[in-house]
This record gives structure tokens, sequence and C-alpha cells, in this order.
């Protein structure tokens, strides 16, 4: 049970108690007063009405039109939709319409039609070709069909590049490498080379990569082939964990719990391939749950 206020606390209880008992007094009072005031203007009327029944009734007007007692009948309005004059503008519009439908350029229309019709415009000719080329990349099945986001429908399309991909793989780089030595200079070069690449899971080819997939790629340019994996990679005898500050550009950022790894570029940034919808890039290294990792021949 809740202590019962005592001293002064309970002095100040009771004076907010007496004062909102006084403010809903108050307001009980004027708000009798204007039911009383409203009452009393509708008697007023009443009264008045009656009065001027009475006056009409025994002093009838003089004019004659006012004197009418025969109902005339209202004339019936016609629906707009039948009016001549709203027929007449609804031809207008819609005429109107058509001929600027017929009127536009064939930029206004898709361009998979405008190149059915042969409407392409020459100064955009070189725009539909792209999206026509995006169009009919893509098959489809008979019967089949559906929805897709812009994004979804991106995501294929790097796949599918990613499956088509025919040039050079890191298996390629690392039996013939370009470079002999592990040069940090180098290393950054090679690694700039693929920025804006799309991230896609399981990429190590130049059309998409993940990031452990991007660190392959990389270093087999330099005759050192990692296995695709950043847990393999961490334990490949080939990487060799140093002190942070001991840290140079080319050496890997490797996370604690060896979910994601990029290349050190100095300063606090790496290289990496983030995650889905985004590509290979230069940024900060974005946790402090790393460690540093070197690559050795």
């Amino acid at each position: 049970m809740a202590k019962k206020p005592s001293g002064r606390r309970r002095a100040d209880v009771e004076i907010n108690i007496l004062e909102s008992f006084e403010l809903r007094s108050r307001r009980s009072v004027r708000e009798s007063e204007k039911r009383k005031q409203t009452r009393r203007a509708l008697r007023a009327e009443k009264k008045a009405a009656k009065l001027d029944q009475k006056y009409f009734a025994a002093n009838p007007p003089s004019n004659p039109m006012t004197a009418i007692t025969q109902i005339v009948p209202a004339v019936a309005k016609q629906p707009i939709r039948k009016r001549q004059n709203f027929r007449t503008g609804l031809v207008q519009i819609v005429t109107a319409g058509v001929i600027a439908t017929v009127a536009l350029p064939a930029y206004a229309y898709s361009p998979a039609i405008s190149a059915q019709l042969g409407l392409t415009n020459s100064a955009l000719d070189s725009e539909q070709s792209i999206t026509l080329t995006k169009l009919t990349a893509n098959s489809f099945e008979r019967g089949s069909f559906g929805m897709m986001s812009a994004a979804d429908l991106e995501r294929m399309n790097i796949r599918n590049e990613v499956r088509a991909y025919s040039g050079l793989t890191a298996i390629d780089y690392a039996a013939s490498p370009s470079y002999d030595s592990l040069n940090p200079d180098d290393i950054m070069k090679v690694a700039a080379k693929y920025l804006g690449v799309p991230y896609v899971l399981g990429g190590e080819v130049p059309t998409g990569l993940d990031c452990s997939g991007y660190t392959r790629l990389v270093f087999a340019q330099f005759g050192v082939l990692l296995p695709h994996s950043v847990w393999a990679q961490s334990h490949d005898p080939r990487v060799v964990r140093i002190p942070r500050d001991q840290a140079k550009p080319g050496d890997l950022v490797i996370l604690n719990n060896l979910s994601h790894e990029g290349i050190y570029a100095g300063n606090g940034m790496f290289w990496h391939a983030p995650r889905p919808g985004d590509q290979v890039k230069l940024a900060p290294i974005f946790t402090d749950s790393y460690f540093i990792a070197r690559v050795v021949k």
C-alpha cells in the first residue's frame, strides 16, 4: 500500500486538489451560463416567429406577386453528360490527345517498340541499341512470366557476365605471373586496376569478385595462388600474421571473425570487395577488430 503523504508534502497535495476543484467549478459555471444563454435565444426566436405569423395573417401583403399560393414546379436540370456543350468539349479533348500521341517522337516509345516500327531517331540510336542489347540478352521460356526488380535484373546480368567470362583467371596468372616480386607499389597498381568491379559471391574473375576472390586474383599476378576463402587464406603458410604497427601497403587486412578481408593501402584505408550490390573500392577500414597479415613467396 502506498504511504500516505505527511507534513509539508501533504499540505501541498491538499492545495493542489483544492485548486483543481476550483478550476473545474469555474469551468462548470461558465458552461452552464452558455447553455442558459442559448436556451433564452431559442425561446426569443420562437416568440418572434409567432408574432410575425400573426401579423402577416392579419395584414396580407399588397404586392400580388407575394400573394401567390400556387406552387410552381421546379424545372428539371439536364445531366451534364447529356448537355451539348459538354459533349463537344469532350470530343475536342479526345481528338487533341490522339493527335498529340501520334505526333510523339520515336524516343517517347520503348526502345523495343521503336526498333520494331522503324521509328528510331538518329541522335538516340546509340542509347537505344545499348538498351536493346540488355533486353535481348535475357532468354524467357514459353508459358513462364514474373516480375523482377531492377536490382535483381542487374545481379542476374552480372552473374551471366561472370559465367560467360573466357579471359585469364587467377590460375592462368599464377602460372605466368606479370611481376617477379611482391613490391608494395606494384600490388597497389594491380589492386586499383579492379576498381568498380561488381561484387559477386564466389567470383574470382575481372567481371565479378568477392573479398577473397579479389585478393586471390591480385596476388596470383605475383605468382602466389591463394585459396578462395578468408579462413583458408588466413591459415595458408604463405600468409604470415604481423603486428599492426609493421603494416605496409600490400598486406592483407583480415577481420578477427574471418568474415571479410582486403588489401591494406596505408593510412587506415584498404582495397576490398564489400558486399552484394557494391563494388571493389578503396575505403576506410570500418572496424577495429582486424589483424594484419603479409603474403610471402
